[in-house]
């Protein structure tokens, strides 16, 4: 048994001889390093073997071909120059005027006159003496010619109202005639505002007498064709007047009490 073990023991120490001493040139080694080269020299072998890869080259354009001049004068023999062109002859040719003579001149007193420095139409708008016409808002009637408008009194031109203790009769009935008028005025009137045309003494005046328009209707034409009062002597309402009288209107549907003269107010 003894003998055995020793060879174990050198054969064990042979094989870790040859596993761990480095790898050194040895008769074994050798032979195998000279006949199988390892993978890392094959593999730099192959790639110091390949060829790199080819790059393509940029085919040169050819450029165009450059057409020669020709340095030969062209001939001009059979050219016609034309006549240069002088100042005005593109200019159409002007008629020529006749001289005026003295027969057509015209006369100074025939010429028209030079403009006026002033419309007359403006100067007349502006003429200071014209009625100004104004407008008086919701007046009140007092009678059947005075109405109230704010802190102004307007009297009617051409109205004279009936008297305030003049009596209109019916048979044995009578009442003052002077109210029924106011009333009736009043009623026409309705809140509605007058134009009136102010003579330019009375633009500052608080009573004020002057003709009166209600829309388009003449507030003393109306009142006296209706037969709520007098025209002035000479006024233009004296036909109104006639006609109230001749159809019965107003107070002269009824008989006065007193006569016409002590009727009228005396305005």
């Amino acid at each position: 048994m003894q003998p055995l073990r020793i060879a174990l023991g050198l054969l064990a120490l042979v094989t870790v001889f040859f596993l761990v001493v480095p790898a050194q040139t040895t008769l074994f080694s050798g032979r195998r390093d000279a006949g199988e080269p390892t993978a890392a020299v094959e593999r730099a072998d192959a790639t110091a073997g390949s060829e790199p890869a080819a790059v393509p080259l940029a085919v040169p354009v050819a450029a165009p071909a450059v057409r020669a001049i020709d340095a030969t004068p062209i001939d001009t023999s059979g050219l016609t120059r034309l006549p240069a062109v002088t100042s005005g002859a593109a200019t159409p040719p002007r008629p020529e005027m006749p001289e005026a003579s003295a027969a057509d001149e015209v006369p100074a007193a025939v010429q028209a006159p030079p403009p006026a420095s002033e419309p007359e139409v403006a100067s007349a708008a502006a003429a200071p003496d014209g009625p100004s016409y104004r407008l008086f808002p919701r007046p009140i009637a007092v009678d059947a010619r005075t109405l109230k408008t704010g802190d102004l009194t307007l009297l009617v031109e051409d109205v004279e109202p009936v008297a305030s203790d003049a009596r209109c009769t019916d048979g044995t009935q009578a009442w003052p005639c002077a109210t029924r008028a106011r009333t009736a005025l009043r009623g026409w009137i309705r809140g509605r505002s007058l134009m009136c045309a102010v003579s330019p003494d009375q633009r500052d005046a608080r009573e004020i007498i002057a003709p009166c328009l209600l829309g388009e209707a003449d507030v003393g034409d109306w009142v006296i064709r209706n037969g709520w009062a007098f025209a002035a002597p000479g006024s233009r309402y004296e036909a109104a007047e006639r006609e109230a009288r001749e159809a019965r209107r107003g107070i002269w549907a009824y008989g006065l009490a007193d006569d016409e003269t002590a009727a009228r107010s005396g305005g």
